[in-house]
């Protein structure tokens, strides 16, 4: 029944589809869009809308993703929205260069708030507005509960606003913005936005055509319909994490960007002082632990990584699975729960589930390896961090990014593997001889610390602000 359900749903959205692209007439902005991202997006195998997030779906087409969108480039729609990102680029060209402080953005901190506070610390005119604060006064005024449909409605309805022809700032909302925000923003040239998503689409909706818009792109976007929900006329930079994301999102998008739209990749900045790689002070035995972060979450493909560890413990059964982050339990999948029993039919203490840690000093002390089996990443950060702490990386060529290099790009010095053999093999390698090896990894991960990484994102902000394109 589950599988006519979506044949039939899959039939309806062709249809509606072909019958909007064959229009003689253009329909509204917005349902034309959802019409369109709704094929794009849903997928007939599982019955719901995560087909660009399925690795199935990219199954034997090279590293022509833009295939995945099923002709919506050269759809009317999507010319449609590629001509407007042109023209409001040319529209905003009167603005000329700009000399102000630089606002920062968004509603998730983490990779953001570094690159804040190393600009502080330099002593540059910035300020930071968190978008939950007005996220809160507006959904308690508007009764609204399911956040995630909120902000997928009105992407699609600001494909209205922010296409309109007079780029002004949505008045209405500064009721839920305060009074430092209204300050903050009147003496910013510069915004600086986390995430090309609801994050994205707020601060366009929000500020006025003469501010430059700089955004950040991780890989979750790039998979996502959020790309096609934004008139990038009205945004004057982007900032990818990684050279594989930046070169997946111009294969898959890159024909909504307007001519010289000035772009960089810029690694995440790092704190050095979170880190305590005390060798002396390292756990015995870490040289037969292998650990892994955040391994239930779908995209981290914990079935590739368990293979991995039980050819391990096979060839030595001396070694240890050290995992933290929400468990197989709260993270409840059938995958899940299949693992979950392989793993309780092993003897007792061999696969060890932390749960959530606060503490993670503790952890990369007792591990000597770190798996990185995701399908998809960006940076992977607990590698990096691990690295730091003597662990030897084990990176998988993370599939989805596999035809561009992703993984052996952002980890130039480890030999990607593409097989569980292939990374149970390199484990049991180095085991023979790990206080060397991990003392390699150790000496290289100083790299990912560059204090460069400050300058370079002031450097592109400054091109931006003068209207140098790439």
């Amino acid at each position: 029944m589950k599988d006519i359900k979506r044949e039939i749903k899959s039939f309806l959205v062709t249809m509606v589809r072909h019958v909007i692209r064959m229009s003689p007439f253009f329909v509204n902005l917005g349902y034309a869009a959802k019409i369109e991202i709704l094929s794009i997006i849903f997928n007939e195998k599982t019955g719901d809308n995560d087909r660009l997030h399925d690795l199935a779906t990219y199954k034997n087409i090279g590293s022509d993703y833009r295939r995945v969108l099923r002709g919506f480039d050269t759809s009317r729609l999507g010319q449609y929205l590629a001509k407007k990102a042109q023209k409001t680029k040319a529209r905003r060209k009167k603005y000329g260069t700009s000399q102000g402080t630089i606002l920062f953005a968004t509603r998730s901190w983490h990779f953001i708030e570094p690159v804040f506070q190393s600009f502080v610390e330099k002593g540059v005119k910035c300020e930071k507005y968190d978008i939950n604060e007005f996220d809160k006064k507006f959904f308690k005024e508007h009764k609204i509960n399911n956040k995630s449909k909120y902000h997928r409605e009105k992407a699609f309805k600001n494909l209205a606003i922010t296409f309109r022809r007079k780029q002004s700032f949505n008045k209405e909302n500064r009721r839920y913005t305060s009074d430092f925000f209204d300050k903050f923003y009147k003496e910013s040239d510069v915004i600086i936005v986390d995430w090309l998503n609801h994050n994205t689409n707020w601060v366009l909706e929000n500020t006025s055509a003469d501010k430059k818009v700089i955004v950040r792109i991780h890989s979750y976007e790039v998979l996502s319909f959020f790309p096609a929900t934004i008139n990038f006329g009205r945004i004057d930079g982007l900032i990818f994490i990684s050279h594989g994301i930046r070169d997946m999102f111009l294969e898959m998008w890159g024909w909504l960007l307007p001519d010289n739209m000035s772009t960089t990749v810029i690694d995440n900045i790092r704190c050095k002082k979170r880190v305590c790689p005390d060798a002396s002070v390292s756990i015995t035995g870490r040289g037969k632990t292998i650990g892994m972060m955040q391994y239930a979450l779908p995209v981290k493909d914990f079935r590739f990584a368990f293979e991995v560890f039980k050819r391990v413990y096979e060839k030595d059964s001396e070694f240890r699975l050290l995992l933290c982050g929400q468990t197989l339990a709260e993270m409840k999948s059938a995958e899940n729960a299949l693992l979950l029993q392989e793993i309780n039919s092993l003897p007792e203490g061999v696969v060890e589930e932390l749960g959530y840690v606060t503490d993670v000093d503790s952890f990369f002390r007792r591990v000597g390896y770190m798996l990185s089996t995701s399908e998809r990443e960006g940076s992977h950060e607990s590698i990096i961090e691990g690295m730091a702490y003597g662990c030897i990386p084990v990176i998988r060529n993370w599939p989805m990014l596999a035809p561009f290099d992703g993984a052996k790009r952002a980890f130039p010095m480890c030999e990607v593997v593409e097989t569980p053999a292939e990374a149970a093999e390199g484990i049991l390698r180095a085991s023979l001889d790990y206080k060397k090896v991990s003392k390699k990894y150790q000496s290289e991960s100083a790299g990912f610390y560059s204090t460069d990484i400050p300058q370079k994102y002031l450097e592109f902000i400054e091109r931006v602000r003068c209207n140098e394109y790439t």
